[in-house]
């Protein structure tokens, strides 16, 4: 999110959840989702006022299932009637790829899953997000 929007940021690696300050407000956030969506509002991006978009994005934003297979297994259904999970891009594909990618680390197989597998390659593509999990990573 934070190459997608081109803000600065530092990454802390700890035990903790996510967690987010911004001395503007001022203002303290933990909890990924409630970061995406504040970070979304304040730049007026990937989280669409359109209801059409916006309740998906919120339902994919919160949607956890542990079980790798299942996981893909709904997103597959979700991704072969549209292109991102919310119908546009969104905080909700930016909040899933990363898990995706973590199920794929650990032998679950993409191509099994067509949808699935073009959404991952089209995110995986964009520049933000590459910059994004080479910093995870880092």
């Amino acid at each position: 999110m934070l190459e997608e929007l081109g803000l600065a940021y530092v990454i802390e690696r700890r035990e903790q959840a996510p967690a987010i300050e911004d001395d503007e407000a001022p203002l303290e956030l933990a909890g990924a989702e409630a970061i995406l969506i504040y970070l979304a509002e304040r730049a007026g991006r990937y989280f669409p006022v359109e209801r059409r978009y916006r309740y998906p994005t919120l339902q994919w934003l919160h949607f956890r299932e542990k079980d790798g297979e299942r996981l893909c297994a709904a997103l597959e259904r979700r991704l072969a009637d549209v292109e991102f999970l919310a119908g546009v891009y969104t905080i909700a594909d930016m909040s899933a790829y990363p898990w995706i990618m973590r199920h794929a680390d650990y032998g679950l197989e993409l191509e099994k899953y067509p949808a699935l597998s073009r959404w991952a390659k089209a995110l995986g593509a964009r520049p933000a997000v590459q910059r994004g999990m080479a910093a995870l990573k880092g």
